[in-house]
């Protein structure tokens, strides 16, 4: 657990930068790349901060694992104007917007069959559109995982299949793993509302999807997993401010409350949150 602790060591200075201190850099250990759609990249070590996108099978066949990397990409350049730390942005994303991301559209993939690599990041995105579950060796790195440092923000993605299919597996498996009372609404009292941005009269913002309080999984005081209903990831994902918001029209009916803007900053809110718990 060497590597978590020096996330959270790295993010104490980074966290500094916002009032006007340096970057600490962080080193981290060199990666690898297992199988196809499975990619630890070797240039880990060059970079403050990594966004894993978790790779699982899901039930949809139009919103997997993988949809719309442009997300991924736009919260971390956005990271790196907020904080001016270095991270890894995809150069390709500034060409288009793929909907759907292969082994170099993300800055990395993990897998819970993998648990040695899960180690390397200390916080993982996991999003789909259909129910899942897990086998039990998935289950047992899921919670080894988060049990010592990790965490995970689970956003249930619905741009083809509109619904909260994802976010009904994935509270089964919180439930299944940590105990039905373990899993907490988490309330806009939470430092992650507003401990770099103050989202607290705003809340989770609300992009789209059937709007569920957010609910989470402590390890101790420390949030540890950030369950949203609300599609969070499409807000990163809508940079041009054409698709959500207030002012649009959605294509699923009705009037996104919030965009591109509050999206991004929640994003930020929690990254910062997570490496420095």
């Amino acid at each position: 657990m060497h590597d978590m602790r020096s996330r959270r060591t790295f993010l104490r200075n980074m966290a500094g930068t916002v009032l006007g201190a340096g970057v600490a850099s962080t080193a981290l250990p060199a990666g690898r790349s297992v199988a196809s759609g499975h990619a630890i990249p070797p240039d880990l070590h060059d970079y403050d901060f990594f966004m894993a996108r978790v790779k699982f099978d899901d039930k949809s066949a139009n919103d997997p694992w993988n949809v719309q990397p442009a997300g991924d990409n736009y919260l971390l350049d956005e990271l790196c104007k907020a904080v001016r730390c270095q991270v890894k942005l995809i150069p390709a994303m500034r060409r288009g917007r793929p909907s759907r991301g292969g082994v170099n559209d993300f800055n990395a993939i993990v897998d819970f069959n993998y648990a040695d690599d899960l180690y390397k990041f200390p916080f993982l995105f996991m999003t789909a559109g259909g129910h899942y579950s897990f086998n039990d060796a998935q289950k047992q790195n899921f919670k080894r995982y988060v049990e010592q440092g990790g965490f995970i923000l689970m956003d249930d993605c619905i741009s083809h299949d509109p619904g909260d299919f994802f976010y009904h597996s994935s509270c089964q498996l919180l439930e299944h793993l940590f105990g039905k009372s373990a899993v907490k609404e988490i309330s806009t009292g939470h430092e992650v509302f507003h401990n770099i941005y103050d989202l607290s009269q705003v809340g989770m913002p609300y992009i789209q999807g059937v709007n569920w309080p957010p609910r989470g999984i402590f390890i101790e005081d420390r949030l540890a997993i950030l369950l949203t209903s609300t599609d969070i990831h499409c807000g990163w994902a809508d940079r041009t401010q054409t698709w959500f918001g207030p002012n649009v029209t959605r294509r699923f009916g009705g009037r996104g409350l919030h965009g591109y803007n509050e999206a991004i900053k929640m994003g930020i809110n929690l990254i910062m949150y997570v490496l420095s718990h």
